[in-house]
């Protein structure tokens, strides 16, 4: 019996099924490479995030480095990373590369605002091909900066098991982003979690244990203050003894015996100066013992209730400038003074007050350049207001704006290398617990000058009567 020949239909489907097989083949080969240039990149990626944990040290090095990484191998136009502010519920756009650049470092957004927002409210990343298809896409921020999204990758910066502490988002792919690139991004953002959160750790404890030292520093001046204090009050009334026992002895003497004058000539040499002495070495010493309680409270999260009295405030500023004079000029710096004399007294607590005001004064004579000067002025309250107003400007370098924010989202951040921020923090807290508010007027190279504003008078039912 003979096998018919197969059919048209037959050989077609012979046809078929060896040619599909072929087929798929190619497409499994094509997909294989395109996985593997994927992990390539991922594994290139988090190798070169792993060696910037270990090169860069602090955080902000830490994630700079890890967007430039991600720019970089993502092939992306732009990136920024936003620090999410617990205090005011804001995004704070803390690195930008590329893009707007400058314009956006500092800006911020509500947490729940754009596609940034959603992406740290649901922990969960989300690649844009076109931003304009998305309705929680914040077009704001192009006008405002004059640049141009079209595309965009954000992912939370958070560990496994955490909450998100930001956003990064890349924008504008040169090769059009996919869900494998949004692997690599998350893989990066991890990465730079743990090593935010290890360097975070190591930053707490050695503020920990330099805030310790600061602390038993400051006991320890304390001690040291007291027995300058106790000798202070005892030798001042042996003075004032030993004046009266000479006033006694010389008139006694005859006018003509000339041992007579020299005994007076010798007394008046201390008679008209270990008065003012004596008041300033005990001024000083208590406002020494003042600010070192302030900072020994300051370290430990407890604050003193404020005790208010009506003050010359115009006096408070002069007694700090009458301070810190010799350091300001030993630095070649001028501290001015521009008080208004028709402000009235004021409700404050003059230790606190003091302070504050030596804090600010002084944080800013090491950042005047040479020849500079710092202004200190007051102001009288405007017309109906309750409130009154004095400010410390000087002619410095000024600061960055991510130092700004910091000082005012109050969580502020050193620049000096070591550093803690204590002076500022004793600011801040001095300027709440008098119900006041802090304005901060600052550029590179144009100098900064702090503006506070209190109330005339306090409203708290502990004041003093």
């Amino acid at each position: 019996m003979s096998v018919p020949p197969p059919t048209d239909s037959y050989a077609s489907r012979q046809k078929d099924d060896v040619a599909t097989p072929a087929k798929d083949a190619t497409v499994t080969i094509a997909e294989l490479q395109a996985q593997l240039a994927h992990r390539n990149r991922q594994i290139e990626a988090i190798r070169r995030a792993s060696d910037a944990l270990f090169t860069y040290p602090g955080v902000d090095s830490i994630v700079r480095a890890t967007l430039e990484i991600a720019l970089d191998v993502l092939r992306a136009d732009a990136g920024t990373v936003f620090i999410y502010n617990g205090k005011e519920d804001t995004l704070v756009a803390r690195y930008v590369i590329g893009g707007a650049g400058e314009k956006f470092i500092g800006k911020s957004i509500p947490a729940t605002m754009g596609i940034a927002g959603t992406v740290f409210q649901t922990h969960k990343p989300l690649l844009t091909g076109n931003v304009l298809d998305r309705g929680d896409f914040n077009p704001d921020v192009d006008k405002e900066t004059g640049y141009h999204t079209q595309s965009m990758m954000t992912v939370p910066v958070k560990r496994t098991d955490g909450d998100p502490v930001g956003v990064m988002q890349v924008l504008n792919a040169r090769v059009p982003f996919t869900e494998l690139d949004l692997e690599v991004l998350q893989a990066l953002c991890d990465q730079a979690a743990t090593g935010i959160e290890h360097s975070h750790l190591l930053e707490e404890a050695r503020k920990a244990e330099l805030l310790h030292a600061i602390g038993d520093i400051s006991h320890d001046v304390k001690n040291f203050l007291t027995p300058i204090l106790t000798g202070s009050l005892t030798l001042k009334p042996m003075f004032e003894h030993l004046i009266h026992s000479v006033d006694a002895v010389r008139s006694r003497c005859p006018d003509n015996e000339e041992w007579g004058a020299e005994l007076e000539k010798a007394a008046d040499y201390v008679r008209h100066d270990y008065t003012w002495m004596f008041e300033n070495i005990e001024s000083a010493a208590e406002q020494l013992k003042a600010r070192a309680a302030e900072i020994s409270d300051a370290i430990k999260g407890e604050f003193s209730k404020p005790f208010f009295e009506p003050t010359d405030f115009n006096e408070r500023v002069r007694s700090v400038a009458s301070t810190l004079r010799g350091v300001a000029e030993k630095a070649n710096v001028q501290l001015k003074l521009d008080l208004d004399p028709n402000l009235p007294f004021v409700e404050v607590d003059r230790k606190q007050i003091y302070n504050a005001l030596y804090n600010l004064i002084n944080n800013a004579i090491p950042y005047t350049q040479d020849g500079g000067s710092i202004i200190v002025s007051t102001h009288s309250p405007q017309s109906g207001q309750q409130t009154f107003s004095f400010a410390v400007r000087d002619t410095g370098k000024g600061m960055p704006e991510k130092i700004r924010q910091s000082i005012l989202s109050g969580d502020p951040v050193s620049t000096t290398p070591g550093g803690t921020g204590l002076g500022t923090r004793i600011v801040l807290g001095v300027v709440r617990r008098h119900e006041g508010t802090v304005d901060i007027q600052s550029a590179p190279g144009a100098g900064t000058t702090f503006s506070v504003t209190l109330p005339l008078r306090q409203t708290h039912t502990d004041r003093p009567v």
